[in-house]
């Protein structure tokens, strides 16, 4: 029997057999170019498939490719002469705009012109099979001639410089001088150890192991520019493609209105920045589409058109309908100060491709809207955005809660509207501050990480420096932290503690206004409480009176932990993911919860705080039983707080706390945003 890695090997074999055949037959010779940059040789000497044939490569209609070349050109040095050594550019975008295709040529300029070496790395050998046969031999290798003539596949030259046999290879001779090197390798399997690259690049990155990922910066040591390409659509917030991105300069491509110059970026102005053409002609109060998947006039309830193929649908300012051309455009850098690291990343959506019509845009809009599993390939394949069944929040989620409104992670001003704390505890402790302005309006003011050994004084010193009405904390695993902190807040640090026969059936009065209703199983007048996620779905809340073996009392909040995050979660959703909430009459578009804006000028801690969420709302999927959790022991701890404090503020005192005299204490995190 067959072992699957020798049926790979042979696999791959075979595709490399079949094209090294091909090209050996072919008597077509041609001269080999001279081009000075990567966008020379795309524009000069590339060409692409067509119904007819062929044709040279062009940027009409995809105006956005050209900066992502000129980037790379920038990292190669094709004009200084000085390559930015060690840089990464992630490109991401929407399906079939020509990423791969980028990359396969990409991969003939720099072994057919600069004999380099590159190494092409996809998840499986499968994938090779289907790249090499499918993409390089046809839109590469048959319509350049002149690299075909010039390669010898299954060949690669060994550290000693003596040409060998290795599957997957291909050798690019060099009349005179040391020729360039290719390989396209499943990396999945296995890590190659044996060959030094000049550039590596990573196609369908969301389906590679990241621990095999983390090797390829090795097979770069001994070359003088180390450039790592990373290529493929975004599918899982936070991971992947999407963490190749967040970790770049976050370049969007913007379309311009031509009247007022502002810059709109599609692919987070959909559906509004679409609309209908009712007699052909745009117009200023031409409907827009919505969430609903129908067109309707700004402001208006009422249904003006459904998805009609024939009709004319473009992109204008969603605030004053001015049609946007979707071939005039710019790029926008969200994170210049990544320039210094040379961590770039690019996004690009169908929305900004004007080769990809609209019109099969707004079909798939209509058909997303009523099905969820469809709305997940809509946001990966036609807006470049992360979206997963398992997938709670994405980076765009994220980005609307900062942007609503401004205001940063700050101690300034706090007390001015009630507030609520939360505290996650561990090694080291995480604390939150949420504003309540109004119903639908909350704010995380401010986040702090804590040392354990400090968290009891420090906590308290927090609960009164930012006037909060309530804290909740953590139960484990520092109960003892947990409940010193509580009896701390209420003031029963000294109390003398009564002995009550049945405790939890009695009615027991403390001092100031705290209270525990036996009879009713509730607490009254609370301002701390420890949490535990104790409950099955659907059980709800439940007050319980806790008991120290010392025969001391303390509040305990007990609730389903999946329940109390997704609490949270659905604060920063709206009826654009779907979540129905009606409000004086109409859905929901904004988010409850506002998050502080990250970036220049940012508290530290904010950033972290976007993470956490981000990590905090993936659920995992029960194999046998199919349930669905969100994930523990993760990173995921100014999340927790949030729900701790939203907690908080839905059982405890809403009262401001009164003025306290305390003694500061310095804070000792570097997230602090102090």
């Amino acid at each position: 029997m067959m072992h699957a890695s020798a049926a790979n090997n042979d696999r791959r074999q075979s595709a490399f057999g079949a094209l090294d055949a091909k090209l050996h037959s072919s008597d077509q010779l041609a001269d080999v170019p001279r081009a000075d940059s990567f966008k020379a040789f795309l524009r000069d000497d590339a060409r692409v498939k067509t119904k007819d044939g062929s044709a040279p490569y062009s940027f009409t209609g995809r105006e956005a490719i050209e900066g992502i070349v000129d980037r790379i050109d920038l990292i190669l040095g094709s004009e200084t002469g000085k390559p930015l050594k060690d840089a990464s550019l992630a490109v991401c975008g929407g399906a079939q705009w020509g990423k791969s295709v980028l990359g396969l040529n990409f991969t003939a300029y720099m072994t057919g012109l600069k004999y380099r070496n590159v190494g092409y790395y996809l998840p499986d050998d499968d994938l090779v099979q289907g790249v090499v046969d499918g993409k390089f031999r046809p839109e590469v290798l048959d319509l350049l001639p002149w690299y075909a003539r010039q390669i010898s596949v299954g060949k690669t030259v060994n550290e000693s410089g003596k040409a060998v046999n290795r599957k997957g290879a291909f050798l690019v001779s060099r009349p005179g001088g040391s020729p360039g090197l290719g390989m396209f390798i499943g990396l999945n399997k296995k890590v190659p150890t044996t060959f030094t690259m000049d550039a590596v690049i990573q196609d369908e990155k969301d389906d590679i192991k990241a621990a095999r990922a983390k090797f390829l910066r090795g097979r770069m040591t001994s070359s003088d520019l180390r450039f790592s390409l990373v290529i493929g659509t975004q599918r899982i917030a936070g991971a992947g493609q999407n963490a190749e991105f967040e970790a770049g300069t976050q370049e969007v491509w913007e379309l311009i209105d031509p009247v007022i110059a502002d810059g709109f970026c599609p692919e987070e102005h959909w559906p509004q920045i679409c609309r209908v053409a009712l007699d052909g002609t745009p117009k200023p109060d031409d409907p827009q589409l919505g969430w609903e998947g129908v067109f309707k006039r700004p402001g208006s309830d009422e249904v003006i058109a459904t998805f009609d193929p024939e009709a004319h649908y473009y992109l204008a300012n969603p605030l004053t309908g001015t049609p946007l051309d979707r071939k005039h455009g710019r790029w926008v850098c969200r994170r210049p100060d990544r320039m210094k690291e040379r961590k770039f990343s690019m996004r690009v959506s169908q929305f900004g491709i004007e080769a990809i019509d609209l019109v099969q845009i707004v079909a798939h809009w209509r058909d997303a809207v009523a099905d969820p599993e469809q709305m997940i390939v809509f946001a990966c394949d036609r807006q470049a955005m992360p979206r997963s069944t398992l997938q709670q929040l994405d980076q765009a989620i994220l980005d609307r809660a900062r942007t609503t409104e401004r205001f940063p992670l700050s101690l300034a001003g706090l007390g001015e509207a009630p507030c609520y704390g939360g505290l996650d505890t561990g090694d080291r402790c995480w604390f939150t501050v949420r504003e309540s302005a109004s119903p639908v309006v909350k704010r995380l003011r401010y986040a702090e990480q804590i040392a354990l050994g400090r968290v009891k004084a420090r906590a308290v010193e927090l609960f009164h420096r930012c006037h909060l009405s309530c804290l909740f904390i953590d139960a484990r695993p520092a109960a003892q932290e947990a409940r010193h902190i509580t009896w701390a807040v209420h003031n029963l640090l000294d109390y003398a503690w009564p002995k009550i026969d049945e405790p939890e059936k009695a009615y027991i009065q403390f001092p100031g206004d705290l209270a525990w209703d036996g009879p009713s199983g509730k607490w009254k007048g609370l301002r701390a409480a420890v949490v535990e996620f104790a409950l099955k779905d659907g059980q709800g809340v439940r007050h319980k009176l806790g008991i120290t073996q010392e025969g001391k009392f303390y509040p305990i909040i007990q609730c389903n932990r999946d329940e109390s995050i997704q609490g949270v979660i659905n604060e920063l959703l709206t009826i654009k993911e779907g979540l129905v909430h009606v409000v004086d009459g109409k859905s929901r578009e904004l988010p409850i919860l506002r998050l502080p804006f990250t970036g220049t000028g940012a508290a530290p801690a904010a950033e972290l705080l976007s993470q956490h969420f981000l990590a905090g709302s993936k659920k995992d999927r029960h194999e046998t039983t199919a349930e669905e959790h969100f994930v523990d022991k993760i990173e995921n701890h100014y999340l927790l707080s949030a729900t701790y404090a939203r907690l908080a503020e839905s059982i405890g005192c809403s009262a401001i706390a009164a003025p306290f005299v305390y003694e500061r204490v310095e804070p000792a995190s570097s997230t602090s945003a102090l």
